[in-house]
Order: C-alpha cells, then sequence, then structure tokens
C-alpha cells in the first residue's frame, strides 16, 4: 500500500488514452489557462495574408474541440494595429499555433475593444460575464 499517494494518478483512470499519450510523451498535461494572448502582425504579414490563414487555423482547432463556449478569437477593432486576440479557452485549445506566430501573452482587452472572428453565439457572457456582473455592482475590474 502506497501511503501518501491517495488521488495523485486519478487522471489516469478518468481517461486511459490521454494518460497513456501524456506517459508516452505524445502529450504534455497542462494547467488551466487564465491568461489572454495577442499575436501582432505586420503590415506586410496582411498583405500577405497571414491574418487569414491564422484565422483559418484557429477555426479549425475550435471545431475539432467541439465548439468550446470559453474559447474565442477577436480582433481588435482599430484595423490599422493587426491585433488578434485569444482568450484563455482558446489558449488551451491553440497554444502551439499562437506560438507559431510569436503570439505573447497580455491584458484582458476591453470588450468593446474587440471584434469576434471565431467563436460561440454567447461568446460575450460565456467570457466576459464576470465583468459584466462587477461593474454592474458599481465594482471595478
Amino acid at each position: 500500500m502506497l501511503i501518501g499517494y491517495h488521488g495523485c494518478f486519478d487522471w489516469i483512470h478518468e481517461s486511459p488514452v490521454r494518460a497513456l499519450r501524456i506517459l508516452e510523451g505524445e502529450e504534455e498535461m497542462r494547467a488551466a489557462v487564465t491568461a489572454w494572448y495577442r499575436v501582432a502582425l505586420s503590415n506586410s504579414a496582411v498583405v500577405a495574408r497571414r491574418h487569414m490563414e491564422l484565422q483559418t487555423a484557429f477555426e479549425t482547432l475550435f471545431l475539432a474541440n467541439q465548439w468550446p463556449k470559453q474559447a474565442a478569437m477577436f480582433a481588435n477593432v482599430d484595423s490599422l494595429a493587426h491585433h488578434f486576440y485569444f482568450s484563455p479557452g482558446a489558449v488551451e485549445i491553440a497554444s502551439d499555433l499562437i506560438a507559431r506566430y510569436s503570439g505573447a501573452e497580455c491584458a484582458k482587452p476591453e470588450v468593446s475593444d474587440l471584434v469576434l472572428l471565431v467563436g460561440n453565439p454567447g461568446w460575450r457572457e460565456a467570457i466576459f460575464s464576470v465583468d459584466s456582473e462587477t461593474q454592474d455592482n458599481g465594482e471595478s475590474a
């Protein structure tokens, strides 16, 4: 009997196929992501349509992961900036893609500064609901 290990390996029983992949080094265990990420593209990258490649690749991941409510990709309202934002849920499913485009952790953007590119119809409530609740109570976020 092992003492002190109770519950440590429960995750293996919850998803044995994923556990096997992790143990074989094909997949890493990841902690829940709470940070937002931003990809900034240059004018020349936009002319080369890299923003469309990024959006299409994210959309493919989004659909393959069964439309997670907390995952969304946004563009900045200021079209001259070429900034693309990924919610924490999006980072969970697309961290490799974001890294490939040199994405960096950033502050949570203001919802009024964003345009949804890929996400669910209820994205505002799913991703920004905590902010709206604190604003409704007169508290600052």
